[in-house]
């Protein structure tokens, strides 16, 4: 099982457990929902196998599409769904057992991101698609970060410009082009991903959520960047501080499946 550091992290923080999807008090389906439309995800009629699942709020929106739901995580913190206390490295499922597998805003905690990326394809059928939501840190967020953990004002793989600049245990710097190394790697192919336009402020300008920033600036900056995030995303999706991923799994004579 991973580190118990992190385990511990996340009991005694359950607050961090979230991304822009929700995933501390709910979910924001709408948001999930046009997220998978636009990047072509189905689930309807699919087995789903949501890792780092956290409180597993996703489920709503997979039983509501019409798929199947299995949630796996090593912190749990919340029962009443499909569960399986699984570390991401090892996961307790046959080859080619799953339509789909989502990891939302989980794996830049991965200790061992490359035997995940594995056993993700490894669990895939061929054919499967893979949804990934991560932080990206190919932006000023990402100089900040290396900054600020080389002075030694945080302590490696811990800053992040969210939740008030509180420390975690495990925020790994993911970039683009670390994401696509990673996961082609192992042997994903067809890898597209977008921004997410109502997180360019935190990119461009992670100064937005720091806990020393008067509120009156700060409320200004969030509703400069709620206009204009979306279309500096959809031109950089790399000025936002989270991307959406979809990648695929062909088939074991290495056929690619269409998007």
């Amino acid at each position: 099982m991973p580190d118990d550091s992190i385990q511990q992290f996340y009991r005694d923080n359950p607050r961090m457990v979230s991304s822009p999807f929700g995933g501390v008090d709910g979910i924001n389906a709408p948001l999930l929902e046009e997220v998978l439309g636009k990047l072509g995800i189905e689930v309807a009629g699919k087995r789903v196998l949501d890792v780092g699942c956290g409180r597993g709020f996703v489920e709503e929106v997979v039983k509501a599409g019409g798929g199947t739901y299995v949630g796996a995580d090593f912190v749990i913190t919340r029962g009443g769904f499909p569960l399986v206390r699984a570390d991401a490295a090892r996961l307790p499922f046959p080859d080619g057992s799953m339509d789909a597998v989502f990891c939302i805003d989980a794996s830049e905690h991965f200790p061992q991101p490359a035997a995940a990326a594995a056993e993700f394809f490894r669990v895939l059928k061929p054919g499967g698609v893979y949804f990934l939501s991560a932080p990206n840190y190919g932006n000023v967020a990402g100089v900040v970060k290396r900054v600020y953990e080389g002075l030694g004002w945080y302590e490696k793989d811990t800053w992040a410009p969210f939740g008030r600049w509180q420390p975690q245990e495990l925020e790994q710097p993911l970039t683009p082009w670390f994401v696509r190394r990673l996961y082609g790697a192992a042997g994903f192919t067809n890898i597209t991903g977008i921004g997410h336009g109502a997180e360019v402020g935190l990119g461009l300008f992670p100064w937005v959520d720091h806990p020393k920033t008067p509120e009156a600036i700060q409320f200004r900056l969030q509703r400069l960047f709620a206009r204009i995030g979306p279309g500096i995303a959809g031109v950089c999706p790399t000025s936002s501080l989270h991307i959406f991923w979809r990648m695929k799994k062909g088939n074991s004579q290495g056929e690619i499946y269409a998007t």
